[in-house]
């Protein structure tokens, strides 16, 4: 019997891999997905450093007192479809490449994509101890073409309660950043998380457990194709982008995820503990605002 070579893939176990893929879509209720978007959730060999906590950084600019709606965004129809150029991977990324590998998927079709990929991560068990003890699985919500996506850590317990993330004290927060501070509305935005089911005691994800799930998250950046990225913590930020640095260090610059501009501050959950790290998320705000040609609010507006 002929050997595959150790640097090709096996061609059985691809066949494999594909009938267990088709047949937990068929499990899911699924009678049929698109080809030319067939979605590979294979997850990819990875490395994951610890995660440390948020770090404290050096007070900078001032907070903005009064938040007020800026100028209107451009409808996210009137935008050309593309993918971004690609550029430079970022050191330490966990993706080893640039760009994305699947096809862009037309604006009408990215919600069927999307919804096959939930159908398919609410029936995961990739990790029993987590699925065993879930409500229900919190895949994702907000619009199919946003061009900003915030990325948390993992659901919590009303999260868990009612399949949305970011839908507690937390989300409150982040609702109010995205606003009031903005000027936006939440469905103009998406919003995910590095796992899509409530790790006991709202504790970090486990190394093994963001590997078993972040390959969900990859598709949905994937087929929403976001113009910037905004992670909520340093839990996001290890798992997207790698890295040890603390995240006064990572914040207030940009980074890059496969050629999408990517802003790194602290999680809301970390704020509502320290209020007076609120200011140095307003900055990193300010500077998103900026890049994605957003008018801050003025002072004193009603």
């Amino acid at each position: 019997m002929t050997e595959t070579p150790d640097d090709q893939p096996d061609p059985r176990a691809q066949i494999r891999a594909l009938k267990n893929h088709l047949e937990s879509l068929a499990r899911a209720g699924l009678d049929a997905l698109p080809v030319d978007h067939a979605i590979d959730l294979a997850p990819r060999p990875r490395t994951h450093p610890p995660v440390a906590r948020e770090t404290q950084a050096e007070p900078v600019a001032q907070h903005a007192s009064a938040l007020v709606p800026p100028t209107t965004p451009v409808p996210q129809a009137e935008r050309p479809i593309h993918s971004p150029q690609p550029q430079a991977p970022l050191g330490g990324s966990l993706l080893g490449s640039v760009g994305f590998e699947l096809p862009v998927i037309p604006l009408d079709e990215r919600g069927q994509a999307l919804a096959s990929l939930a159908a398919v991560v609410s029936t995961c068990r990739k990790c029993p101890h987590l699925a065993d003890a879930r409500t229900q699985t919190v895949f994702g919500v907000g619009s199919h073409s946003a061009r900003l996506m915030f990325v948390g850590e993992a659901p919590g317990a009303d999260e868990d309660r009612l399949g949305e993330p970011f839908v507690g004290r937390a989300g409150k927060l982040l609702t109010d950043m995205i606003t009031k501070g903005m000027g936006l509305r939440r469905e103009d935005v998406y919003i995910a998380n590095i796992l899509k089911c409530r790790p006991p005691d709202n504790r970090n994800p486990e190394p093994d457990e963001a590997a078993n799930c972040v390959p969900y998250l990859e598709r949905q950046i994937e087929v929403i194709r976001p113009e910037f990225l905004c992670l909520l913590g340093l839990v996001a930020v290890r798992y997207l982008l790698g890295g040890a640095q603390s995240m006064g260090r990572m914040r207030s610059r940009w980074h890059d995820y496969r050629g999408v501009r990517t802003m790194a501050t602290y999680h809301p959950s970390y704020l509502l503990r320290n209020p007076s790290m609120k200011r140095e998320a307003w900055v990193d705000l300010q500077m998103l605002m900026g890049a994605m040609g957003i008018e801050p609010p003025r002072r004193g507006s009603a």
